[in-house]
């Protein structure tokens, strides 16, 4: 069992320097270029944003593949453990996630400390509480026979049939700009809970609570390799992961255009894809809008 210990993460955005995570390491993108970040409020650069390439992609892809035979043959209550480990620190966390989660994507701290913090711990407490309760193996008695009145006519037999829940090895999880970090979880944590590893991309336009992340998922002992989180651009990070000839499943939330190239490149490529785009709340402002209010 992992025992669960604190973490220290930088309460100012100028004490924020960010760097690819990777095979449980953080290191600098093998570029050496970094891009520009900047405080929507304010528009005061703050943490520059790694511009990573495909070198790093692979980097992170190939930890990833060679953690997922440890993290997947793991007992599901360990892998809960260390699940439980994340969501504590970051409860333990959440007034400075709340802060620089306002800073870097615009959203009132109350607003991130009410809502998207909370609901990041209580991803990994959701599913660390399926893999150890909920999944379950089913089976079926049937057996295909022929009439002469039917073909394929399915009835009751003694052979059986068995479904399994078996991971299925290097997943790319891609995010967007709107829900930083809780868009990160909701994705991380059902990923690593059934024994998946994973490459996260997160936008380039609010990367520093996933950055943050890393060292949290250090302090809870996840093993080296399983999570890797590589900033950078869709075109330079993004689509090397998606091509990537050992990712074996997407999950990209973000722009129709984009997500329409993303299974465009999965489809071609027979990967797994999950696909959730294009914005679910339009708002209408009027003229009469008293917008000092």
């Amino acid at each position: 069992m992992t025992k669960c210990c604190t973490v220290t993460l930088p309460t100012e955005m100028r004490d924020v320097k960010i760097q690819n995570y990777i095979n449980g390491e953080w290191a600098a993108p093998s570029s050496g270029v970094y891009l520009k970040n900047y405080n929507p409020a304010t528009g005061m650069e703050i943490a520059p944003i790694p511009d990573s390439k495909s070198a790093d992609i692979d980097y992170a892809v190939h930890a990833a593949k060679s953690a997922f035979p440890m993290w997947s043959n793991m007992p599901g209550v360990e892998r809960a453990a260390i699940l439980n480990c994340i969501a504590d620190l970051i409860d333990q966390n959440c007034d400075i996630l709340a802060t620089l989660e306002s800073q870097d994507q615009g959203k009132t701290v109350a607003s991130a400390a009410a809502i998207d913090i909370p609901k990041c711990a209580a991803y990994f407490r959701q599913f660390a509480n399926y893999v150890t309760e909920g999944i379950r193996e089913t089976e079926s008695s049937m057996k295909l026979v022929c009439t002469t009145s039917s073909i394929n006519k399915l009835v009751p037999s003694s052979q059986r049939a068995t479904t399994q829940h078996v991971a299925s090895g290097v997943a790319a999880l891609i995010t967007p700009w709107n829900f930083p970090l809780l868009m990160v979880c909701e994705k991380l944590a059902p990923c690593i809970a059934v024994g998946n590893t994973c490459v996260i991309k997160p936008t380039e336009l609010t990367s520093v609570t996933s950055y943050l992340l890393t060292h949290i998922l250090q302090a809870a002992a996840v093993p080296k390799g399983v999570v890797n989180i590589v900033f950078g651009s869709g075109v330079n990070a993004g689509e090397p992961l998606v091509k990537h000839r050992d990712v074996r499943l997407i999950s990209f939330t973000g722009g129709s255009v984009t997500g329409s190239k993303v299974g465009a490149l999965a489809g071609g490529l027979f990967k797994r894809v999950s696909l959730e785009l294009g914005g679910k709340c339009p708002s209408l402002v009027f003229s009469d809008c008293d917008l000092e209010y």
